[in-house]
């Protein structure tokens, strides 16, 4: 592979997606990465590199975010043309062999690519904070809403019920969320850039306007029952204290053939930022092993 410094256009169903891959000469097998969002770019991926130095790791912006293309086609945004995207990036690559590292809506598109099958199947698919369900996903986040002061609580559920995320209680609300369970350190320039760069029209139209709730076309998503179709080692990683809590993770792995879990002490739902010297050792125990 040769080096890309201000990243590379790959085309993809429905426009092109600007992609970099980072240590290029790095020796050990690549790390092909899938943030989170829908609709917010990878950069906070990119501390990725600096704790795997021994592989090159690859990180893109799916289409409609970031530096990739955004084009104003609503039919865009569906999970199918997601994972098709990843493929066409992965032929694009050429790599004979890569593991496949997702993060919390980058698990559904790296998931769903492995289900697939095919022949550029990785040797370790990592899904970090991994939603699986939807349904899950928000019985967990239920979970949480009752644990928070009432106050934060109340400005929570008073903007479900009313659709009003505007609103001075709602938004100091969910910064106390997000403080607890998103990033419990000082938040990195690369996640605070990536979050207020985050494509609305994306999010809106699979997800909804706020954590909370999934409104959009990813309402009903579910692939457990799937799992255990699964054929790559698999690793869970999720943080102690994340909004995709530990159990959940742990329901999952139990439905895979094989599957590792760890969990990430003191961190919430970006481990490889709050805690990144445990995070790279339980990733690099396994990825580095050599049982493949």
């Amino acid at each position: 592979m040769s080096e890309q410094t201000n990243g590379a256009l790959c085309a993809v169903p429905g426009g092109r997606i600007r992609y970099e891959i980072l240590n290029p000469d790095a020796p050990g097998t690549p790390v092909v990465t899938v943030h989170g969002g829908p609709g917010t770019p990878h950069d906070y991926l990119r501390p990725l590199a600096d704790l795997l130095p021994g592989h090159p790791v690859v990180v893109y912006d799916q289409l409609g975010c970031g530096r990739s293309e955004r084009p104003a086609d609503p039919s865009l945004w569906r999970l199918d043309r997601f994972v098709d995207e990843l493929a066409a990036l992965l032929a694009e690559l050429g790599l004979p062999r890569f593991h496949l590292l997702g993060h919390s809506f980058g698990t559904m598109i790296a998931g769903e690519y492995a289900l697939r099958g095919g022949p550029h199947r990785p040797e370790w698919l990592v899904l970090v904070s991994p939603v699986l369900s939807v349904r899950k996903y928000e019985d967990d986040m239920r979970q949480l809403l009752f644990r928070l002061p009432p106050d934060t609580a109340q400005g929570l559920t008073d903007a479900l019920r009313t659709g009003r995320y505007d609103t001075p209680e709602y938004v100091d609300a969910a910064m106390v969320f997000a403080e607890r369970h998103m990033c419990r350190t000082e938040w990195p320039d690369t996640l605070l850039d990536a979050t207020m760069d985050t494509a609305a029209a994306v999010r809106d139209t699979m997800w909804g306007r706020t954590e909370f709730q999934v409104t959009g076309n990813l309402r009903s998503y579910t692939c457990t029952d799937r799992l255990g179709g699964l054929s790559a080692d698999t690793l869970i990683l999720c943080g102690e204290h994340d909004f995709v809590p530990p159990r959940a993770g742990q329901a999952y792995a139990r439905a895979i053939p094989g599957a590792d879990t760890a969990v990430i002490a003191g961190a919430s739902h970006m481990p490889h930022l709050e805690a990144p010297e445990l995070f790279a050792k339980e990733l690099l125990a396994r990825i580095d092993a050599g049982h493949k």
